[in-house]
């Protein structure tokens, strides 16, 4: 079979690297020069960094199973990444059971029932009952006012923005569920994403699969509500007898064939939220943490990523952080300059280390997406659609199948894996 993939982020290429192995014809598409999508890196004054942060762990199977195959696996590292809080003006330790006994945010009633939570969704399997909950409600019945205003809503609205009070319980369960099972172990490979883009390069080169940078698919061709191939604005058509959306689905909507719009309609129920994402190059750490919550009506934001206390990169003596905005695209953060987005972000990080000064302040950097993250709202198992499209020939990988999960690399891959043995059989 000949087979056309849309799009060379992780999923894209871990696809086409399955269904090249299998000895199918593999052809695949992007509309930016660089391959990687939500993973890709850039040169940050001297340093390859992702636009935007990732982490491993313990439990990220589907990346370990790619490093393998790339013969990457000696690469990667783990070890204990601390969290921090950042609280009405004092840091705290958030990181051991000690630390939530110690933290005087909430009371000792619900720092007990929030470590007795933690506890059971590590445990806990069965969660299709918990996308017919609101998380907000679910975690102040569970947990308490105080704990849900102080910890989690501003977790949620890190990762979600205005949508925070919309979200299924279903995905907060997860996103617990996942970390609590790394007791507290996280990871990376030495190279950074760089190094797996250029194995997995290296290998589809070796393996004849054929990468189209800068080039982006106009629309899907069909007959008889059949797959056909796919259409440019300059490249010749492409006969196909599959094709695979690795696309947001609201991307995806616009290039179905004509005849299709109410699926691309149902495609369209799907929303997403966007991203702007200020990486800071420093000479003095921000803190010791690696993960550091905020709560501060003073500060712009809701948390920090400071990198570099997972990764330290010791052959730079520089501090990578991380302050990450999860907004629509209409919102005034997500269009403000990146000068705006740059200063208002670092005058934050000064108030949670005032030793620090503006000589500290290296390099900084503004990256944005408008299809960071699938919104997943109470329900969400009844607006997601099939990965088998009703168009045959048509299959769909894109973050919302991973739901309960949070968008994660080995996500993706093991998603991608599957998907590939899908149109083998």
């Amino acid at each position: 079979m000949r087979v056309g993939i849309i799009g060379a982020g992780i999923s894209g290429l871990s696809t086409a690297l399955a269904l090249r192995k299998a000895g199918h014809e593999v052809d695949l598409f992007q509309r930016e020069a660089d391959l990687g999508g939500l993973i890709a890196t850039f040169d940050f004054d001297g340093i390859q960094l992702e636009h935007f942060y990732h982490f491993l762990c313990t439990t990220d199977l589907g990346y370990f199973k790619l490093c393998q195959e790339l013969e990457l696996s000696e690469h990667l590292r783990f070890h204990k990444a601390s969290t921090g809080f950042y609280y009405a003006g004092k840091a705290y330790n958030f990181f051991t059971p000690l630390d939530l006994m110690l933290f005087p945010g909430i009371p000792i009633t619900q720092r007990i029932r929030l470590g007795l939570f933690a506890l059971e969704a590590r445990n806990r399997k069965e969660w299709v009952q918990l996308d017919e909950l609101t998380a907000k409600p679910w975690l102040i019945d569970r947990l308490g006012e105080q704990a849900y205003r102080v910890i989690w809503e501003p977790l949620l609205e890190l990762k979600f923005g205005d949508f925070h009070d919309k979200i299924s319980a279903a995905w907060v369960w997860h996103r617990i569920h996942r970390v609590a099972k790394c007791r507290g172990r996280m990871g990376y490979l030495e190279g950074g994403t760089k190094r797996l883009l250029d194995g997995l390069r290296a290998r589809l080169d070796e393996l004849g699969v054929r990468i189209h940078p800068e080039q982006p698919v106009k629309g899907i061709l069909a007959e008889e509500g059949k797959v056909t191939g796919l259409s440019f604005e300059n490249h010749p058509d492409l006969p196909c007898d599959r094709v695979v959306s690795t696309v947001p689905l609201s991307v995806l909507s616009k290039l179905l064939p004509p005849g299709w719009e109410d699926y691309a309609a149902d495609l369209d129920r799907v929303d997403y939220i966007g991203v702007v994402c200020v990486s800071f190059k420093l000479k003095k750490a921000v803190s010791k943490h690696f993960w550091y919550n905020v709560h501060d009506t003073r500060i712009p934001f809701n948390g920090i990523i400071e990198y570099t206390n997972l990764n330290p990169m010791p052959e730079h003596d520089y501090h990578i952080v991380y302050v990450p905005y999860y907004v629509a695209t209409d919102h005034p953060l997500y269009t403000t300059s990146d000068d705006d987005a740059i200063s208002q972000s670092w005058e934050g990080i000064k108030l949670m280390n005032p030793k620090l000064t503006d000589d500290d302040l290296v390099a900084s950097h503004v990256a944005r997406t408008p299809y960071a993250q699938a919104i997943c709202p109470t329900g969400f198992l009844k607006i997601l659609p099939d990965h088998k499209a009703p168009l045959e020939g048509l299959r769909l990988l894109d973050s919302t199948f991973l739901y309960p999960e949070d968008r994660t690399q080995a996500g993706h891959i093991l998603k991608a894996f599957e998907c590939a043995e899908m149109i083998e059989e």
